[in-house]
C-alpha cells in the first residue's frame, strides 16, 4: 500500500512540474512539436543535484534548425517575454538571439526561461532552458557568468 501511495505522489509531482511549462508559449518546443524530439538534445534534472544552484528543476533543449524554424521558435520566446514579469532580450537583425525571461511564478515557485540562438555553419543552434526554484535573477546571472 505504501508503494502505491509513493508512486502516486511521485506521479503527481512529475505531472505538476510538466504542467508548469504548459502556461508558456514555448511549451510545444519542449514537447517536440516544432522540432522532432529525436533531433533535440534534451536534459532534465530534478532534486538535490540542483540545490547548489537554488533550483528544483532544470529542463533544457538544444537543436539545429534553418532560419524559418529559428524565427518560429523565436516567436514563441518573444510571446513569453511579452507576458512575463521581466524579460531581457537581444536581437541580431530580425532574429532573437538572447533572452532571459522571468514568467509569473507557478504555485509560488520562481520560473525562468533562458534562450540563446547562434549561427553554426549554415544552421541556427538554439538552446532553451526552463528553470524552477528559489534562485533570483541575480543568482542566475552570477551562475551564467561563472560558466
Amino acid at each position: 500500500m505504501k508503494r502505491i501511495l509513493l508512486c502516486m505522489m511521485a506521479l503527481l509531482l512529475i505531472t505538476g512540474i510538466a504542467s508548469a511549462q504548459r502556461g508558456l508559449n514555448c511549451y510545444p518546443v519542449f514537447r517536440g512539436k516544432v522540432v522532432p524530439a529525436k533531433q533535440m538534445v534534451v536534459t532534465e534534472v530534478r532534486g538535490e543535484r540542483m540545490a547548489t544552484y537554488k533550483l528544483d528543476y532544470y529542463h533544457s533543449v538544444q537543436f539545429h534548425v534553418d532560419e524559418a524554424t529559428a524565427m518560429k521558435v523565436a516567436g514563441f520566446i518573444l510571446a513569453d517575454a511579452d507576458a512575463a514579469e521581466s524579460a531581457e532580450t537581444e536581437m541580431t537583425g530580425k532574429l532573437l538571439t538572447y533572452a532571459l525571461i522571468q514568467p509569473t511564478p507557478y504555485a509560488r515557485v520562481r520560473r525562468y526561461l533562458c534562450y540563446q540562438a547562434r549561427m553554426v555553419d549554415s544552421d541556427w543552434l538554439i538552446t532553451i532552458l526552463y528553470l524552477e526554484g528559489s534562485a533570483t535573477l541575480e543568482d542566475l546571472r552570477s551562475m551564467f557568468e561563472n560558466q
